[in-house]
């Protein structure tokens, strides 16, 4: 798939036109953050000891919801908008495949700063417990900060392509196919074992593998081959 400068314009649209994903962000993120300075007021002052025993979701993983609000809103807003001001279905398919690049690469950043510094500011201040963070409970930091940050803009590239796939094929029968599937999958797979063990071994696969460079080819290749689905789903959608 060849990117060219349409390509990129098409991405710079696409981050323009999610500020609501943005802004659903930030808040869940402010109202975290004001949350965890009355606790260490009330706390400094003596009324309750909150440290002690307790935990919380560390903050950076709220970063994740710009990787889900702008899988949805990309494909059920953006493309009609794009499409009305003369852009083509092919720069629209390789535009939004940068655009998950560039957003799974930024919040892994993001996410990996806040783990290092705010996060760890709290834990301290705030929660005996610690804080909770899927860098740790899915076993990433084992290999590593480096390593681990592939890992996760991995995952949340394929993610991000799962999601997107998903919303641009909602308006579709095959789209309403997809969910009964994915439904079906989860309620017939877990109380027969041969089968929860394929879903377990496919969630080792791309989350829990012990090797990061399974997990990373995994991930990367599942991304390519589920976007690749756009490039029908796009041939039939009505503008």
């Amino acid at each position: 798939m060849k990117m060219n400068s349409k390509s990129l314009v098409v991405s710079g649209i696409n981050f323009r036109n999610i500020r609501l994903a943005y802004i659903f962000t930030a808040i869940v993120i402010l109202a975290i953050v004001v949350q965890d300075i009355v606790m260490y007021i009330l706390g400094a002052a003596g009324v309750v000891n909150f440290y002690e025993d307790n935990s919380t979701v560390a903050l950076g993983n709220y970063f994740f919801l710009i990787i889900i609000f702008g899988a949805i809103f990309i494909p059920s807003l953006n493309f009609r908008k794009m499409m009305n001001l003369g852009g083509k279905r092919a720069d629209f398919f390789k535009g939004c495949a940068v655009t998950y690049v560039i957003m799974a690469a930024a919040v892994s950043l993001a996410h990996m700063l806040f783990l290092y510094t705010y996060d760890r500011l709290v834990s301290a201040l705030l929660y005996g417990g610690g804080t909770l963070d899927v860098m740790y409970v899915f076993g990433w930091m084992a290999n590593g900060s480096v390593v681990a940050f592939f890992q996760q803009f991995a995952f949340l590239l394929l993610f991000a392509a799962v999601l997107h796939t998903l919303t641009a094929a909602q308006d579709k029968w095959y789209g309403w196919a997809a969910d009964v599937l994915i439904v079906a999958i989860i309620s017939v797979f877990t109380p027969i074992a041969p089968l929860r063990a394929a879903l377990v071994w496919f969630f080792n696969l791309i989350i829990f593998q012990s090797s990061a460079a399974l997990q990373i080819a995994a991930c990367l290749v599942l991304s390519c081959l589920i976007y690749l689905l756009n490039k029908p789903i796009l041939a039939r959608k009505i503008i």
